[in-house]
Parts: structure tokens; sequence; C-alpha cells
């Protein structure tokens, strides 16, 4: 068989071994996690139209990198097949098959050029049999589960598969004879390394590697200091350039992105975040992913150990050792081992993006070794490789890799099931998280699904034990609303409270006013909004509703007309008096005061206000008010009644 057809074929088989192993995300459903923001709730990729495009090229919002690639392919995804989960799923399955295929393409390059067979020699055969076992090894590792399985891992799979084509087009320029025009594979590659880094930034440090490669296999610079700085050396460096200036334009874009956008706060500083701490975490992180993808268990989207760490723990100090002992060992014997050191170079620059430098808490997740489990797998290639002169032991080596990769297969066939849907998910990670109180998150996560799923014993269970574990605003507002949809109007109040005391702001000011007025308990409504009134006295549906009570209250004893003017005058000034739900209760407050030529006056403006407004409920409400006005007698609400909810009369507005 003919080496390309060779390639080809090994090529086609890991692409087609790929996708057995994961082909079961094609059933997969979305998760509500981060699912929901980027993909389902997310009005801005529904669609190629010029709004949608506008903001794909434009945002920076979520996640807090400049990725319009990474929004334009699900923007298509939603174009051709709709919120359709198979079709994401499908397409990211597709991505990282392919990626298995590029892996193999690059580290039988690699392995070429460290053999000196690079430039169109004749290589044994089982450079490309070590290749293909390393990608597979790579292609089925746990650790791609993640990037694969959950929609919005597409970020990885995307942007490593143009960073693959990037490298393989930097190989072939250094590689390629003169005469066959080579210039165009640099311009290639730096076309592919913009559109990873516009997918997802994170390769941008790949141009590290480049050098990396330049020292070995490439062997492009001479012995010596010397040899860093002649006339070679300095074309190697310039080459370079182009690769920088777009790393460095896509984080400016980033960081001129995010700085405009108030909802994305600063990163943390000094203070918060000390430089040995983050040293600490910058060398666990680099130490994490030589260890754990080597024992692959308990796997789950959310690690603690950097959530709140102390940087004088064992681990931390481990690591370092672990760091600075093989960074300095590699330099010593860089001459005997150049392999092994531009290894462990790649694999500490790969990382850099992922570090969590600038984020406090951070989290070393799975998707974060998808680019830099590529530099181990070619360390397993090269093993192989130095084993085949050997048959033997490289028979027994190349048996134990592909066993390996069988165990790898079947643990990531386990780890897909695990995001089959969101209750999946998180109850997987409830499982792993314990009595951790990150676990507070996951059952407000779990309760929310379960009460998009008409499961309101299930949701309220979860919601109840995120309480106990660590009370937040979110909670109590989706608790809070999950039981008012339910007609629970008590158990809403109740956390509705929870809420004010945590998050106070109107809305959930109007909540609690409204609950109580409708629940009967009209002297604690009046007192909940006097008191909230005087801590927020410009709150002009809090004013609104109060006027509203001091009218319409079935006791005469809390009716009160002169004070409800004083409330609603100061509603409408607010609002510019062009609010027609404020005008209406302004008209009823000075009936209720006995003025009922201004009463007349206010709900003719009322009722006219409405009408240009196209509100035709609150018109005719209004006009019926009118004519009780016109007759001398104030609003009344019959004894026993909630309070009327009919825009126009105040109470709409609680």
């Amino acid at each position: 068989m003919r080496r390309d057809q060779l390639t080809i074929l090994v090529s086609l088989v890991l692409f087609g071994a790929t996708f057995a192993v994961f082909n079961r995300v094609l059933v997969a459903d979305f998760v509500q996690w981060d699912d929901d923001i980027n993909i389902y709730d997310n009005p801005h990729i529904q669609g190629l139209n010029a709004s949608n495009l506008r903001w794909i090229f434009t945002t920076c919002e979520y996640p807090p990198r400049y990725a319009p690639l990474y929004w334009l392919g699900w923007a298509i995804n939603c174009q051709l097949g709709g919120l359709n989960p198979s079709g994401f799923h499908l397409t990211d399955l597709l991505f990282h098959a392919a990626n298995a295929s590029l892996v193999f393409l690059l580290i039988r390059r690699l392995l070429l050029l460290a053999t000196s067979k690079g430039a169109g020699g004749e290589p044994n055969r089982r450079i490309w049999f070590c290749s293909a076992l390393a990608a597979l090894l790579w292609a089925a590792h746990p650790f791609r589960v993640e990037s694969v399985a959950w929609a919005a891992g597409r970020t990885y799979v995307q942007s490593f598969f143009f960073l693959m084509l990037s490298a393989l087009c930097y190989l072939r320029f250094q590689t390629a004879p003169a005469e066959t025009g080579r210039g165009r594979f640099y311009w290639i590659s730096l076309f592919c390394f913009a559109a990873s880094l516009l997918s997802y930034p994170i390769g941008l440090t790949f141009v590290v590697v480049l050098v990396v490669l330049d020292f070995y296999p490439l062997r492009r610079f001479k012995p010596g200091l010397a040899g860093l700085w002649d006339a070679a050396a300095v074309r190697i460096w310039l080459e370079k350039v182009p690769y920088a200036l777009v790393a460095a334009l896509v984080l400016a874009a980033t960081l001129l992105l995010r700085a405009s956008n108030n909802r994305l706060g600063p990163p943390p500083s000094l203070e918060q975040f000390g430089i040995g701490a983050r040293a600490m975490q910058a060398l666990y992180v680099w130490a994490y992913y030589v260890w754990k993808p080597c024992l692959p268990f308990h796997l789950s989207p959310v690690y603690t150990t950097l959530a709140n760490f102390d940087p004088s723990a064992w681990p931390f100090w481990l690591s370092a050792v672990f760091v600075a002992g093989a960074t300095m060992l590699l330099l010593c014997r860089c001459r005997q081992w150049p392999w092994a050191l531009a290894l462990w170079l790649c694999h500490l620059a790969l990382l850099v993006p992922m570090l969590g430098l600038t984020e406090h808490p951070h989290s070393t997740s799975d998707r974060y070794g998808y680019l830099p489990g590529l530099t181990w797998s070619v360390l397993i290639a090269a093993a192989l490789w130095r084993l085949s002169s050997r048959p033997r032991l490289f028979a027994a080596a190349a048996a134990c890799a592909a066993a390996l990769a069988m165990f790898w297969a079947a643990l990531s066939l386990r780890q897909v099931r695990v995001w089959q849907n969101s209750e999946t998910l998180f109850t997987h990670m409830l499982r792993e998280l314990g009595n951790h109180p990150c676990a507070q998150d996951i059952h407000w996560r779990l309760g929310g699904y379960f009460a998009r799923q008409g499961k309101t014993d299930a949701a309220v269970q979860h919601y109840q034990t995120s309480l106990q574990i660590l009370p937040t605003a979110k909670t109590y507002a989706a608790f809070a609303r999950l039981m008012e949809t339910n007609g629970l109007a008590e158990a809403a109040l109740t956390n509705y409270l929870g809420l004010l005391q945590l998050n106070p702001n109107a809305a959930t000011i109007a909540k609690v006013g409204g609950l109580l007025s409708n629940l009967g308990r009209t002297g604690e409504a009046n007192s909940f909004y006097r008191t909230t009134l005087i801590a927020f006295p410009n709150l002009a549906p809090e004013l609104n509703n109060l006027a509203w009570q001091f009218v319409t209250d079935p006791d005469a004893t809390n009716r009160n007309g002169t004070e409800a003017v004083r409330l609603a005058q100061i509603a409408c000034a607010l609002t510019e008096h062009q609010i027609p739900v404020l005008v209406g209760t302004l008209a009823a407050a000075y009936a209720e005061a006995g003025r009922f030529k201004e009463a007349i006056e206010t709900a003719q403006q009322a009722r006219a206000l409405a009408e240009a407004a196209g509100q035709p409920e609150v018109a005719e409400k209004n006009r019926q008010l009118l004519e009780l006005y016109r007759s001398g007698r104030p609003c009344r609400e019959p004894p026993g009644l909630p309070k009327s909810t009919v825009p126009g009369t105040g109470g709409g507005l609680k």
C-alpha cells in the first residue's frame, strides 16, 4: 500500500473509532450548565440576520472572551436545524472525530522529523502504528467527554481543529521543497491560527510552541547562544511576529469589549488574590494535568480544590517541587533528551491560558486538558517508537497501550451517560461534591430543571436543600416564582421576604406588597410600604400601591384620602404624569379626599392616556370610575375580596 493511501486509511479508521466511542452524545439533551445561557435561551444566535451578526461580532458577554466564530457556529446550527440538540452534538462529535485524525497526522509528522525522515524518506511503517495508537489514546480519553458531550463545550473542539491545521501547515511550510511554493502554507497556517483564536483563545501561547518546534525537531537554530541571533535566527523570529500580532489583537479586543461591559466585573485585585497565591495555583495546575490524566476517575464539571485554597498546603508545595524539579532536570539533560524538554515546554506553554491567573475562584476543568493532552500523546508515540527496534518489548508495550485505549474508551462511554440531560449531570455532580458548599449551586440548578419539567415536588426539595446549605438571592427568587406560579401565595411571600433581605430591589418590594394585599393582610401591607418608602422614597410603583390601599381598603380605619393624594402625586410626578395606572390612582385619591372636581378631571386624563397608549381595559375602567366620581362617590372594593388587579386602578402595579 502506498504511503498516502496508508495515511488516509489510518485517518479514516481513527475518525470512525472516535465517532463510535462518543456516538451516544447524539441522543443527549441540552443541559442547564450554560447551554441555556449560550444556546437555547440566547436569542442572538437563533438565526443569521443582521442584528444577530452584529451581536456575534461585537460581544464579549459570556464567556468573557472575544470569540465570534464560536457564536457563529451555533447560529449556523440554529439556521439549519433549529434548536434541536442532536444537531449541536453532531457538529461537536464531527469536530472531535476530525481532531483525532489531525492528531494522528501531527504526531506522525513530528516522529518523521525527529527520526530525520520528514524530508521525503521512506520511514518504517511502525511510525504510522505508533502515531495512530497515541492519537486513539488521546481521542478516547475520558477527559475529552466534557468537550464533546457538552454542547457549550464546542469552544475547545472547534478551536483545536483550526489549531491543528495551523500546526500541520507550519510544519509543511518548513519541510516542503522551496520549488513547490511552500510560502502559501505559512499564510494558511496563520489564517487557521486566527480562526482558532476567534473560535476560542485556548491557543494564545501557540507561538511559543512554534518556537519550541523550531528548536526540536526542526533543528532550525544553530547550537550556542550566537545561533539565537544570527541572520538565519532573525528570519525565524520574524516569522513569529504575525502570530504574536494576531494573538495580541484578539487579546486586545477581549479586554476592550470587557471594559465596555458593565456586567462583567473587574478581575480580582492583588489584595484579593495575591502574587504568591496565583503562583501556587499555576504550579498546581501545571502538575495537575500531568497526574490527573493518568487517573481519570471521579470526573465532574466542578472541582473544588482551587475554590478557596491555602497556598501553603502540601498539594501546592508538592506541585511546586515537581514542576521546578522536572524543569531543572530537563534543562540539565537537554542535550541527551531534547524531545523531553520540548514536550515539557509545550505542556507549560499550552496551559498558560488555563492557569486562572486573573480568576478567583478557579477550577481545573476536564476541557482544559483537551489541548495540553496532545503533548502526552506525542510522548507515548515517541516511547513506542523507541521500543520498536526491540520486537518483544514493542509488542508488549503496544498491547498495553491498546488495552489502555479500550479501558479509557469504556470510561468515556460511561462518562457520556452522565451528560445525557440536566438531571443525570447534576445528580452525578452532587454525588461527587458530597457535603461541599458548592453543592448549593447544583441543588439550585437541579431545582430549576425540575421546575421547567413541571415536577414541583422535586423542585421544592432541591430549592429547600440549596437554602439550607447557603441562602442566596437566586434560590429565593426561583423558589418564590415557583410557589407563585403554583398559587401558593404564602410560600411565595416567605421566599420573597428572604430575597428582600439579601437583595432589596423595587421588583421584589412590589411583589411582597402585592402578595400581602392579595392575602388580605392590608395592615401589614401598609406598614411594609411605609417602611420601604422610608428607605426608597422614589419608588413610583410602591407609592402608587400604598396610595391605592389608602383609597380602597374595606376597613375604614385604614383609609386616608389626604395621604393617598400626597403619595399618588409624588408617583405621578416621578413619571411625568404619563402612566395611565398612576394617574388613575391619583383620581381615586382625590375622590377619597372629597375633591371630586379634581377626581373627574384626573380620571378623564387617565382615560385619554390609556386610549393613546392602546390600553382599552385601563380606559374602560377609568370610564366607569369617572361615572362614579360624577355621582359624588369614591372608589370602593367589596370587603373580603382581594384588591383589584385591573390596570388603571392602581392594583395592577403590585
